[in-house]
């Protein structure tokens, strides 16, 4: 470097000396003294904040990444704290201080303006998850680069994207980080609080983290709880089907009731929700698995015996257990249309055996049919 270029800069010479003599300092200083480490930084930050021409700029840079090589790591980590806010800093230095032991690059990777999003991206390309979650902590990022942040399905990283509340979360971000719920619960809360989350990705959550969620309603919007959390039992059902169903064991018959339909359905009837009219609807969305559990909470009789009775032929045991529970024939009859998939896939009602359900209906007094579901349980 021809140090006399800089003997034309009234300005930038005498803030050399003091780099120069700050250096001095901390070499000098055997128990490594904050006082020293702190002068030599604001020496740096003196010289990066005056007025350079472009080939000034460079020879600093030269003289700063040279010093940097050669300084212990609590320097680098000091420094790259006080530059990390400083707009004039030369790319060169803040692309190498990002490059440099994850200590020392953070604070530039999280708040230095310098640094672009082409390069962020060749970064996160280049590096490991500590500087991933570092960029993902900043206040402001494009979409692109929240894209590429999500897209690495790192669970860190990830964590720290729906913590981050200076920035937007692109939908794309969302639904990526959504489906890392189910291994990533921790996730889930703070994806449900983001105010721009859509109501697709929300209902999916739901589904995963029924319970949480409704401690959370319980805690944040008291008096609304109530409905809100009866939204969620809502959608626990409707998504509990496809869930249970995708991960039921071979040996479990299908339509069998997971954990999670059953815990469902005892909130509703604890709630007082649970009614012929909620377990109707659940049929026409075609939640066979969900009607169950909620007919054998609204009985009182086991899951299983309930499941084998929607299965069996003719609907008998069905007919005598609506009549004894107060159903209506009306509703009975839909009770056995709308379960004919459970019976049969093709999903064609035999005449004859509807005819059959409906004549044992009739033929069973009250009291009869509640002695024999007492039989049943």
């Amino acid at each position: 470097m021809d140090s006399r270029l800089f003997e034309k800069s009234p300005k930038v010479a005498p803030l050399l000396v003091r780099l120069y003599d700050s250096h001095k300092l901390y070499e000098l200083a055997t128990d490594d003294t904050p006082l020293a480490r702190a002068e030599l930084t604001s020496a740096v930050a003196e010289l990066l904040e005056a007025e350079l021409a472009p080939r000034e700029k460079e020879l600093i840079s030269d003289v700063l990444i040279s010093l940097m090589r050669q300084a212990e790591k609590d320097l680098r980590e000091a420094l790259s704290e006080r530059l990390s806010v400083i707009d004039t800093v030369p790319l060169r230095v803040a692309l190498h201080l990002a490059n440099d032991d994850i200590s020392v690059a953070a604070p530039v990777l999280k708040k230095s303006n310098v640094l672009s999003d082409m390069d962020l991206l060749y970064i996160i390309k280049a590096k490991t998850s500590a500087y991933w979650q570092a960029i993902a902590g900043r206040r402001g990022m494009s979409e692109q680069l929240i894209n590429v942040l999500a897209d690495t399905r790192d669970f860190p990283t990830a964590g720290v994207l729906v913590r981050n509340n200076a920035i937007q979360l692109p939908v794309h971000a969302m639904s990526v980080i959504g489906e890392m719920v189910p291994d990533h619960e921790d996730l889930a809360k703070p994806l449900l609080m983001r105010q721009e989350l859509p109501e697709d990705i929300a209902r999916r959550l739901y589904s995963v983290v029924g319970a949480e969620l409704k401690h959370y309603i319980r805690d944040y919007f008291g008096a609304f709880a109530g409905p809100a959390a009866d939204a969620v039992d809502d959608v626990m059902l409707e998504f509990g089907e496809a869930i249970a169903s995708a991960t039921r064991p071979v040996d479990m018959p299908a339509f069998m009731p997971g954990a999670s339909m059953i815990a469902a359905a005892k909130a509703y009837k604890e709630k007082g929700r649970l009614s012929v009219n909620t377990m109707m609807d659940t049929l026409q969305r075609g939640q066979y698995a969900s009607f169950i559990a909620m007919f054998a909470e609204y009985s009182g009789m086991d899951v299983r015996t309930i499941h084998d009775m929607i299965s069996e032929s003719g609907g008998h045991r069905l007919a005598v257990a609506c009549k004894a529970l107060g159903v209506q024939k009306t509703d009975m009859t839909r009770f056995y249309m709308l379960t004919q998939r459970v019976r049969s896939a093709d999903r064609i009602i035999d005449q004859s055996e509807l005819l059959s359900a409906i004549r044992a209906y009739d033929k069973v007094t009250v009291t009869s049919a509640q002695g024999m579901m007492g039989m049943s349980r």
